[in-house]
């Protein structure tokens, strides 16, 4: 599996895939939000202001939110068919070595199944950049005076959040509920090393079909 650092996307990807629709008018409940795809290259993509209790959107935010999903569905689609992304329930244990999905029919079947979803649609796609990380027991309140009892190696990788539209009689509304979804897209396998047993294995820490309040 490439990394996608040594790629040039805009070899594989149209870039002006990359813009995201202008709005015609305000906008106070959407953000324009900048997602990496290497070193050089990035696309855009409008996000939701989330707050605790949710938000009302007007009627051109919801259509400008739609009218932009087949521009990211053919750029995810294609990080997707490159790289992989790695569905994961949120009650499944079991993640091992698990095998990504290179399909996005597949995905997007997964995320309706898991998240109850009626039309799914990509409201945020959250870049997270190599990291190194410490895994400290929860008991154990002494960080960096005592050693960790593991570390993680965390490749790049995208998460891409779904919500879902749902039709109403006024047009539409994003459904903002507990059942929102968040898959993978990474560059790598992420690893975890046990200090004590020096044991190595596949951890994909914070991935899963997100249940999120």
């Amino acid at each position: 599996m490439p990394p996608l650092l040594h790629l040039s996307m805009s070899e594989f990807i149209n870039p002006k895939l990359f813009r995201a629709l202008r709005a015609k008018q305000a906008t106070p409940n959407v953000k324009l939000t900048t997602i990496p795809l290497n070193h050089k290259e990035s696309f855009e993509l409008w996000t939701p202001k989330w707050t605790p209790k949710g938000r009302v959107f007007t009627k051109l935010e919801i259509e400008l939110l739609r009218r932009d999903q087949p521009r990211l569905a053919r750029i995810l689609s294609k990080m997707v068919w490159l790289m992989g992304v790695i569905c994961i329930s949120e009650d499944d244990w079991d993640i091992g070595d698990r095998q990504p999905i290179y399909d996005w029919d597949d995905l997007i079947e997964f995320v309706q199944r898991e998240g109850n979803c009626i039309n799914p649609i990509v409201t945020e796609v959250i870049f997270s950049p190599h990291a190194i990380i410490p895994i400290y027991d929860s008991e154990r309140k002494q960080e960096g005076r005592i050693p960790p009892q593991a570390w993680e190696i965390s490749p790049p990788h995208w998460s891409i959040i779904f919500d879902d539209l749902l039709p109403t009689r006024q047009g539409f509304r994003l459904k903002q509920s507990a059942d929102w979804i968040s898959v993978d897209i990474w560059t790598g396998k992420p690893m975890r090393r046990e200090v004590s047993s020096g044991e190595r294995y596949v951890e994909y820490h914070d991935l899963y079909a997100s249940k999120r309040s």
